[in-house]
């Protein structure tokens, strides 16, 4: 079963968080109700668990002024509390820009993410807490990686990286982080740096006994051998991503299927590449991914059909849709294609896309954080 992303259920809590601010006792007890039954559907997130129950400590405390319902014994408000209280209300008015950021950037809304990531640093000083930091260290780099603002990412995922090092308990942590470092080093086409993060963090999914986190890091390690040309060495860490059934039944299924059609339509292999194209079809079909679907079917179109008007569009919508790195990495691969045929000046068309699409990344919240 799919997971629900983190960050739509932090969506929702901030719903619920604006409804207390309001004292709108009807919608509050409605997004209440509405994040209590996500959580159970909800990928692992500690921070989102928190902040709901930071939030539900304010939700009793607005019901108590408002209805008389009484507190439960344990609350953070009580006179003799003052200090929780205030390091409460800082705690929440972080999380909430915070997440609000995290929304943002899933729906991929980049620069309205970054304006509250700067507005949440702000707050988190504030919070005196290493492991909030290395969270927000964390979920920055990653936002810039996907921006390809390289020595940015790089920075905050260093931050991160040297506070889950201090701590028992966050290895799984700093695997995804040397993940955030190996892909910067990917982009900048320092193939053998980004290897050895790679390589690390699947070290550490197999200490921490972890075989999700094993499949998913495969599934990334598979990228890089993509980006570098060995193909071979792609399909076979897809494969053992493949290998693992939670992996199968996880929202990622349909990223290690596009990989393996792109890879063996690369190689020549045709009747692979078609195989697992009808199976990202009916994985599709059955849950449904409008940025896969583009992705998919621009590959499909380009070595089945060399459809270029259909690819245009694809490549348009993903641009819509503001996959401005997949639109990159795309046509990149479109314009190599091109090159390899002879044909120049399709070649030269789609690498003017991608440099567009890089320096559209580029320009977002490039002043930093």
């Amino acid at each position: 079963m799919n997971k629900v992303a983190s960050e739509v259920v932090a969506g929702v809590l901030n719903e619920f968080h604006l409804a207390i601010k309001k004292h709108d006792i009807e919608q509050a007890k409605t997004f209440f109700e509405r994040a209590k039954s996500l959580f159970t559907e909800m990928e692992e997130n500690q921070n989102v668990l928190a902040y709901f129950s930071l939030l539900e400590e304010r939700y009793r405390m607005m019901l108590y002024d408002a209805r008389g319902e009484r507190l439960p014994r344990q609350s953070y408000f009580n006179a003799s509390q003052i200090k929780s209280i205030e390091q409460t209300d800082d705690m929440i008015d972080y999380y909430f820009y915070f997440f609000e950021a995290m929304h943002e950037a899933y729906n991929k809304n980049f620069e309205r993410a970054i304006s509250l990531y700067k507005v949440a640093e702000k707050k988190l000083v504030k919070i005196p807490d290493d492991i909030e930091a290395a969270e927000f260290y964390f979920k920055v780099s990653w936002l810039y990686m996907s921006l390809r603002q390289n020595a940015v990412s790089l920075n905050y995922a260093k931050d991160a990286m040297n506070i889950y090092k201090m701590y028992d308990g966050y290895k799984k942590k700093l695997a995804i982080s040397q993940v955030v470092m190996g892909t910067n080093y990917m982009q900048m086409q320092r193939f053998k740096d980004a290897e050895k993060y790679f390589a690390e963090s699947i070290e550490i999914s197999k200490e921490i006994g972890d075989p999700f986190l094993e499949a998913m890091l495969h599934h990334n390690i598979s990228i890089l051998y993509s980006n570098s040309d060995r193909s071979q060495d792609c399909i076979l860490a897809v494969q053992h991503a493949l290998s693992n059934p939670e992996w199968r039944e996880s929202s990622y299924y349909i990223n290690s299927l596009y990989m393996l059609v792109r890879e063996f339509f690369k190689i020549g292999e045709t009747e692979a590449a078609l195989y697992y194209y009808q199976k990202g079809q009916e994985e599709l079909e059955k849950n449904g991914n409008k940025h896969y679907e583009k992705k998919i079917n621009i590959i499909y179109e380009l070595y089945c059909r060399e459809n270029v008007g259909s690819i245009k569009d694809d490549i348009h919508s993903l641009d819509e849709m503001n996959d401005l790195d997949g639109v990159y990495d795309l046509s990149l691969l479109i314009s190599s294609y091109y090159e390899d045929k002879g044909d120049y000046k399709k070649a030269l068309e789609f690498v003017k896309i991608a440099m567009k699409a890089e320096n559209k990344m580029r320009s977002l919240g490039s002043e930093g954080l």
